[in-house]
């Protein structure tokens, strides 16, 4: 009988026992943090149905997804923690009080290149508070403070949490008249720190977006200063667009308050490059960097 080696797969981790400690102790601190905000744990399923987990996803995240039938039944690993979250709340709506804060650590598996700091089986922390109708922006200001709490817990000072709002890149694309490719712009915006400026360009002139229109984007996004002075500046443009006015004064609403919250000037700053990729984002979204190690970064999210 032909011998089996004992390997792993590619992207997929494994601990040593001293290391899966060390591991488990930020997992705790991560968890404590999310008690001591008043968020309360909720875990779902590993496998989903696959029509559930792509009712709000496609493209790149359909091609990433671990898919496969068993008896009539076609399944799929969850690639993150938020779609099974959104089944969860509709499923349950009755039984929960509004808003509802909840957090959930867990595994989720996406089939992607395997690189430095990106893995196929990662954990997600994640936390969301769900509004029934309204909820107050309030809450936009709170999540970075969750952010901040938790880095610091960890022993980091030099981090930055990059803010931005969707709606002020969708009114963008909209007074140009590309509303209808706003994801797909989003998309490849979301990717420049990793692609760089100059790949940027060229994935949108494949969608046929003309040279103006690509220097305008690019002008837009690099508009520099501090974060006062970005918001001013978005101000001045004199876009006349309700979706762009929406966005600008949200995202100056989330600044004040996460100056109330705490948050230090220098580990906060507004970025209008974050944008993330999935369509269900829609208002505020974040991205944290720690400094000194810019390829591992963590994400926390709001829509």
């Amino acid at each position: 009988m032909a011998k089996t080696e004992p390997r792993t797969l590619s992207g997929f981790m494994e601990l040593l026992p001293n290391e899966q400690i060390l591991f488990n102790q930020i997992k705790e601190t991560i968890e404590n943090t999310y008690k001591k905000f008043g968020f309360l744990p909720l875990d779902t399923p590993v496998i989903e149905l696959s029509e559930v987990l792509l009712a709000k996803a496609g493209g790149e995240t359909e091609k990433q997804i671990y898919r496969f039938n068993k008896g009539d039944n076609d399944l799929s690993l969850r690639f993150d923690l938020t779609v099974p979250l959104s089944k969860y709340v509709a499923k349950n709506y009755g039984n929960l009080s509004f808003p509802f804060r909840r957090y959930q650590i867990g595994k989720v598996y996406r089939g992607e290149r395997t690189q430095k700091g990106r893995f196929r089986e990662f954990y997600q922390c994640d936390i969301d508070i769900i509004g029934d109708g309204e909820l107050d922006l309030i809450n936009d200001a709170e999540l970075p403070s969750v952010i901040y709490t938790i880095f610091k817990s960890l022993g980091f000072d030099d981090f930055t949490i990059r803010v931005n709002n969707r709606k002020i890149l969708n009114g963008l694309f909209e007074s140009f008249g590309q509303k209808e490719n706003a994801v797909e712009f989003l998309r490849i915006i979301d990717k420049i720190d990793k692609i760089g400026k100059e790949a940027v360009v060229e994935e949108l002139s494949k969608l046929g977006i003309s040279k103006d229109a690509i220097d305008n984007i690019i002008s837009f996004i690099e508009i520099d200063g501090t974060s006062d002075e970005k918001l001013d500046k978005l101000k001045q443009l004199g876009i006349q667009n309700e979706t762009f006015t929406k966005g600008v004064e949200e995202l100056e609403y989330v600044i004040k308050n996460m100056r109330l919250f705490g948050i230090p000037e220098t580990n906060f700053k507004v970025d209008l490059t974050i944008a993330r990729g999935l369509d269900y984002y829609t208002g505020t979204v974040y991205e944290t960097f720690l400094n000194e190690y810019r390829e591992l970064r963590k994400c926390l999210l709001r829509w």
